[in-house]
């Protein structure tokens, strides 16, 4: 098949799916570039990678760029656990606090703007990470770890939040790819699309095997492990598009994107 340069996540949320895509016997012709989501944002963008699962925020912000590939996502339906608020003081008590940020996810940063500001009214001042404050938003093994450590009186897991406040799951990322690059080969994306389907139900029925030989399971531990693989979801339904289209206005309404386009996936079915 033609070559396909695919981003790759370092987190433990994305472990369960490139494993079970490497375990294909048929993925020759993938090349994998691993960096944090915000860094393959940058590298879809600039057409250095094809795809990856990048920041659902990235699409929304770039429409007209970009596709997606359907029935695939990294949601969740309530807690994420690992896209987590610490905190020094009680959420209500943040309006005008220094909140810092995380440079490592453009989505949670827009996430944690529209349910504090959007939904709650608390308007808080966000700084860097470098610069502290009263609470700090963290993403993936960074937050794993720093919930595991327990260093801060209150945490909040945003992907609950965002559930409580709507009813609907939360889209952290989906797999991307530009418009253009699809044109130019759009037999590799359908096999991949096929491969990755496979992959994530391969990935659903080996948790427990995954974790027992993961390099995250040496400071999360094999049964912490399975159980946050368990806290996410892989799909793409309608139900979580329609939590991806809520998130798209309130992220409209507070500027972060310019203007709202209906979703279009990729025709690789």
């Amino acid at each position: 098949m033609e070559s396909l340069r695919i981003g790759r996540i370092g987190f433990a949320n994305c472990t369960p799916i490139f494993r079970a895509l490497e375990e294909d016997e048929e993925a020759g012709g993938l090349s994998f570039v691993r960096g944090v989501p915000t860094e393959l944002n940058k590298k879809l963008r600039e057409g250095e990678i094809d795809i990856s699962p990048s920041s659902s925020f990235e699409y929304l912000a770039n429409q007209e760029l970009y596709g997606f590939l359907p029935d695939l996502s990294i949601s969740s339906i309530g807690e994420v656990a690992s896209v987590l608020l610490f905190s020094k003081v009680s959420l209500e008590r943040l309006d005008g606090a220094k909140v810092a940020l995380t440079p490592a996810s453009a989505t949670s940063v827009a996430l944690l703007k529209v349910i504090l500001e959007g939904m709650k009214g608390i308007k808080p001042e966000y700084v860097t990470v470098s610069e502290g404050g009263e609470a700090l938003l963290l993403i993936g093994d960074e937050a794993l770890r720093a919930a595991k450590a327990g260093a801060y009186p209150f945490v909040y897991d945003l992907g609950k939040l965002w559930l409580d406040q709507t009813g609907d799951p939360f889209v952290f990322a989906l797999w991307i790819a530009r418009r253009d690059r699809y044109a130019e080969k759009p037999e590799a994306f359908r096999k991949l699309y096929r491969r990755l389907i496979a992959a994530r139900q391969r990935a659903y029925r080996s948790f427990a095997r995954y974790a027992a030989d993961a390099e995250e399971a040496k400071w999360l531990g094999v049964e912490e492990l399975v159980e946050y693989w368990q806290t996410i979801s892989y799909d793409l339904t309608a139900w979580h598009l329609r939590g991806l289209e809520n998130f798209a206005r309130e992220a409209e309404k507070l500027g972060l994107i310019e203007k709202l386009l209906p979703l279009r996936p990729l025709d690789v079915a």
